[in-house]
């Protein structure tokens, strides 16, 4: 899209971040005041030059009008490899300025950038479902809301000492990130976290809770942590609080699986509520299988292919596979037929090549979903958004994609 001579794109300097916290307030409906402590701790996450603006300069004070930036992470991929990519951030656009072409030549130049650094992928959370196809972007993993309204025994006995206890704030701090990187390297689609990440997640002042809520609570386990609070008193249940539980972390099943015994029977709750990655196996650890109600499935993590190759031969792969990949890529430059080819769970990818197994055609959104391997290629293939040449091949393909154990993503960014 040509560039738009009445409105002015460049990089924010520091002067621009009261109206960036500002106009992304107004955009996510943040209603509780942001102190400077945490805005000196969000402002460090992102450069400058990793930013993106547009100012009206027909307008008094040439208001901000738009922004869009990235945070620059690292996450692990199915295999255990860990990749660099440019995590899509605090997009906005004012109400007063929609339907201009604005968001799209925010994402436009900042894609460029991508592109030029040699990023083999971008992600993003998305807030709304139907806007990022546009740019590249396809829903890759996912998650559950549940809720325990009862408290719940687990079929496995309880080991005959505890393994998990509560911890202070200091020594959960000082547990945690090696537990958190481990964690990684089980779970593909994991966002590490660098010691910045940490000191704004683990920020628990009182001004930065909602009123309605108590301080954090830590549970630790050799190979597992995870974090709860009493949230507001439930109106049906005799002013007893809901436990909300924030973060579950396990490296093991056991870890898992002794979190979940002390999370699952807290006393005096209303309810308890997560968030679990889809896959996770509380369910059916439960002696109860309707112990665990699913209230609603969303995605969480979408995903861009940038670079065919550099992406795809980052990941490791469950089966052999040789076949003519051909993508159509309308945003990028990554659209043209590859060869891919994978022995022994290792991928080469040639572009223009021709593989022996037959052709498979899809959109570059498709293969981002494909990546972590939440989505079933022939799920896609039946929504006509993949076709392959024939049915063995389209079997072959959605094999390739199985991970041995769920994607998580850990850090909502």
């Amino acid at each position: 899209m040509a560039s738009r001579p009445d409105l002015q794109f460049r990089p924010a300097v520091d002067d621009d971040w009261p109206e960036i916290f500002a106009a992304d307030a107004r955009a996510f409906g943040i209603t509780a005041p942001i102190d400077e402590t945490h805005r000196a701790i969000e402002r460090a996450m992102i450069d400058n030059a990793d930013t993106m603006i547009a100012r009206d300069p027909a307008l008094p004070g040439a208001p901000l009008v738009g922004q869009a930036m990235y945070y620059r992470l690292r996450m692990s991929v199915p295999g255990g490899a860990r990749v660099d990519f440019p995590g899509l951030t605090w997009v906005s656009v004012a109400p007063t300025h929609r339907r201009r072409g604005i968001l799209r030549e925010l994402l436009t130049r900042l894609r460029a950038e991508w592109v030029a650094q040699g990023f083999g992928m971008a992600a993003l959370w998305a807030s709304e479902a139907t806007i990022y196809e546009r740019f590249g972007f396809g829903p890759a993993i996912f998650a559950e809301d549940v809720r325990i309204d009862e408290r719940q025994t687990l079929r496995v006995a309880p080991p005959e000492r505890a393994g998990v206890r509560f911890a202070s704030a200091a020594e959960f701090a000082a547990a945690a990130p090696g537990i958190y990187g481990r964690w990684a390297d089980v779970h593909p689609g994991v966002m590490l976290r660098d010691d910045r990440w940490w000191a704004y997640l683990l920020d628990d002042r009182p001004v930065l809770r909602p009123f309605t809520t108590g301080e954090r609570q830590y549970l630790l386990h050799a190979d597992g942590y995870a974090t709860y609070r009493l949230d507001a008193a439930h109106p049906d249940a005799d002013d007893l609080p809901d436990a909300r539980i924030e973060e579950v972390v396990a490296v093991t099943d056991e870890a898992h699986t002794e979190l979940w015994r002390v999370l699952s029977s807290l006393d005096l709750v209303a309810a308890t509520t997560a968030t679990l990655s889809v896959g996770d196996p509380l369910p059916v650890k439960l002696a109860d299988l309707r112990g665990v109600k699913t209230t609603s499935r969303y995605d969480t993590l979408w995903v861009a292919i940038l670079d065919v190759d550099k992406a795809l031969t980052a990941r490791r792969y469950a089966a052999d596979l040789d076949a003519t990949l051909i993508v159509d890529d309308p945003v990028g430059d990554a659209g043209d037929r590859y060869r891919l080819r994978i022995v022994d769970g290792t991928a080469s990818v040639q572009r223009g090549g021709e593989g022996t197994d037959g052709e498979i055609r899809c959109g570059i959104t498709v293969v981002g979903s494909l990546y972590f391997g939440s989505v079933d290629a022939r799920a896609l293939a039946s929504a006509g958004r993949l076709d392959a040449s024939s049915p063995e091949l389209l079997t072959a393909f959605a094999n390739i994609w199985r991970t041995d154990t769920h994607p998580a993503t850990g850090t909502d960014f």
